[in-house]
């Protein structure tokens, strides 16, 4: 093989394995201050690289068998011109990772926790217009996927799928 190439793989891995921060100090920091509805911000932007994470503790959901689930909304900001990765994360009542949530954009992301139920809101463009509220219950546990409705022209329906 190539020397020249080996050291570009060898330079590139080295290079985005420091380009990440791993989010479990950030979210048990969060979890730990149990402030619900707390804005959380943990910039390690350098010049020219964003990387911001953004942690709200949202409450918790109860099961019909008791179970717990602690809910975390983390919007993630990276790269040269930042792009966001949203997501919905789930933790158990002593604090460990349960799963997460892939959110399509930052502006699906639930806002908060009414009558053990996520809230979505989902606001149309036109502030004349009214919005679409979407409650999600985990009474059964955490469903695999679910989705919400809008009422844009495509007709769209969102899907979130655990990983």
């Amino acid at each position: 093989m190539n020397p020249f190439l080996v050291f570009i793989l060898l330079f590139v891995t080295f290079k985005t394995s420091f380009a990440q921060v791993n989010p479990i100090n950030d979210r048990q920091t969060v979890l730990r201050h149990n402030k619900v509805g707390k804005w959380y911000v943990f910039d390690r932007s350098k010049k020219n690289s964003h990387n911001k994470t953004e942690l709200t503790y949202l409450g918790k959901l109860r099961t019909q068998d008791k179970r717990v689930f602690k809910i975390l909304i983390s919007r993630w900001y990276w790269g040269l011109s930042p792009r966001a990765t949203s997501r919905i994360v789930v933790f158990n009542n002593k604090n460990q990772y349960l799963g997460n949530y892939y959110v399509g954009s930052i502006y699906d992301l639930p806002t908060e926790i009414e009558n053990n139920a996520l809230v979505f809101y989902n606001k149309e463009s036109d502030p004349t217009d009214s919005c679409i509220v979407t409650r999600k219950r985990f009474t059964n546990g955490l469903p695999k996927q679910f989705f919400l409705e809008c009422k844009n022209k495509s007709g769209n329906i969102y899907a979130f799928g655990k990983e």
